[in-house]
């Protein structure tokens, strides 16, 4: 079994400890690490890990893997501490806040013959592998659009005066970072490296990234994605080719996808009950452990990564003054 400390005492780390049981028996969430011991033990006792730390070098000394969970400008600190003190590290989307950070948690990792894999659950789930194998029976691609316009809980808040966590773009937040990843990652999986980006933001005024539409060109085929935490969008997305469409209803929390034919016929693939973070996790944890137990980080996991980040650190490097 492989043993995770967790650092970060959020919502999201609560739903990674539920995704741990639910591997069957790989993975088990043993310790907790907070800036503040007296929280660290209080969220180990609600997720049932038997220790708790204030030091994260101290943690890994106790574990196998390290999940990392902390805001995005902390993560490449924490994983390549991890790293070096030979530990697998897992670490929530996004892994850094700029391609030379993703690039040095690799590395680190590498050099310490340990894992290192993105937290990006979407990717790693049956229903994203249910669109890739229906790609083929549309003909060749056209055309696709991702979607996922979500109004944030915090954003009321922000409009209010008072700037939470989510919103403060001095942590690495972004709505790309945190939400228009979910389209970004999936769309470069099944399609590739684009040959351009074209792309906007929205941006609030403390210089947060708030929402965009970012194209990516391969010539022939353009992909489209939308993201926001902002507005709530209506959906859904979709991909078309010259012979039949898929449309699907969230690229995050996937769980309808309805083949359309040119000629009209429709063919529901997927029809599932709506899903969530809590659902989907456990996908990303069995990835991870299966890279363990091979010994090696997937270079597949790793390339996706960086050229997210990439792709990323070019739509918001557009922004001018």
């Amino acid at each position: 079994m492989l043993q995770f400390g967790v650092v970060g005492t959020n919502v999201i780390s609560e739903w990674f400890a539920g995704a741990c049981r639910a591997t069957g028996g790989r993975a088990e969430a043993v310790a907790v690490c907070s800036r503040e011991l007296t929280r660290a033990r209080d969220f180990a006792d609600r997720i049932g890990a038997p220790r708790a730390f204030d030091d994260l070098a101290a943690m890994a000394q106790a574990v196998d893997a390290v999940y990392i969970a902390s805001p995005n400008a902390l993560h490449r600190e924490q994983a390549v501490l991890a790293a070096e003190a030979g530990r697998h590290v897992l670490v929530e989307k996004t892994m850094g806040t700029s391609l030379p950070q993703v690039q040095s948690i690799f590395a680190a990792a590498e050099r310490a013959g340990v894992v290192a894999m993105e937290a990006m659950r979407n990717v790693h789930t049956p229903a994203h592998r249910l669109l890739r194998e229906a790609l083929p029976r549309l003909g060749t691609l056209r055309h696709a659009r991702f979607e996922k316009l979500q109004y944030s809980s915090r954003y009321d808040r922000f409009r209010a005066g008072v700037t939470l966590n989510a919103f403060d773009p001095a942590l690495g937040n972004s709505a790309l970072a945190d939400i228009g990843v979910y389209c970004l990652q999936p769309a470069l999986d099944l399609f590739g490296a684009p040959l351009r980006t074209v792309g906007a933001s929205l941006w609030l005024s403390n210089g947060f990234e708030a929402g965009g539409s970012l194209l990516l060109d391969y010539r022939t085929l353009v992909v489209d994605l939308a993201y926001s935490k902002v507005a709530s969008g209506l959906g859904p997305s979709t991909i078309t080719g010259e012979d039949a469409s898929l449309s699907f209803d969230d690229p995050g929390e996937l769980s309808r996808v309805v083949l359309h034919e040119r000629g009209g016929r429709e063919t529901v693939l997927l029809d599932g009950p709506p899903v969530g973070p809590a659902d989907t996790m456990v996908h990303e944890v069995l990835a991870f452990a299966d890279q363990v137990d091979a010994g090696a980080t997937d270079p597949h996991w790793r390339e996706l990564s960086l050229l997210a980040r990439r792709v990323m650190d070019e739509q918001l490097g557009r922004r001018t003054s």
